[in-house]
């Protein structure tokens, strides 16, 4: 597994960049009429902070799902290639960071990838992330 870091050195370059807006309650449905199918299809290990019982529960997994697409989008694959479960939004008490594994990780050596910026926001109906892929 590669975790990409986030520091900007001078002389790096954009590789891709992503954004998508997922809607909170395609998610809560999802996972509604899957449970922890849809979890495991979708998430790694430890990639889920928040509990099901949690209020923000949906909100969650609906940002975590937005980095994962908006991620494809800046590796230039869409889900051609890349499993969801080849990207993971990782957290070690600073801001969220990308792991790459399988298809995911290919790509992204094949693009010359060193690092990554990932955002993610959301409200009770709309998450959205964007990801910038530095070279």
């Amino acid at each position: 597994m590669s975790v990409l870091e986030s520091p900007l050195p001078h002389g790096r370059v954009v590789a891709g960049i992503g954004i998508d807006l997922c809607e909170v309650p395609r998610i809560a449905a999802a996972y509604g009429r899957h449970g922890a199918r849809f979890l495991d299809r979708v998430f790694g290990p430890g990639e889920i902070r928040r509990r099901p019982e949690s209020p923000v529960f949906a909100e969650h997994l609906a940002g975590l799902f937005a980095a994962k697409e908006a991620a494809m989008k800046a590796l230039g694959t869409g889900m051609r290639g890349v499993a969801f479960r080849d990207i993971a939004v990782v957290r070690s008490g600073g801001p969220p960071r990308l792991a790459l594994t399988g298809g995911a990780a290919r790509r992204a050596e094949e693009l010359g990838v060193t690092g990554a910026h990932v955002t993610i926001t959301h409200t009770k109906e709309l998450a959205a992330a964007v990801v910038l892929l530095l070279r």
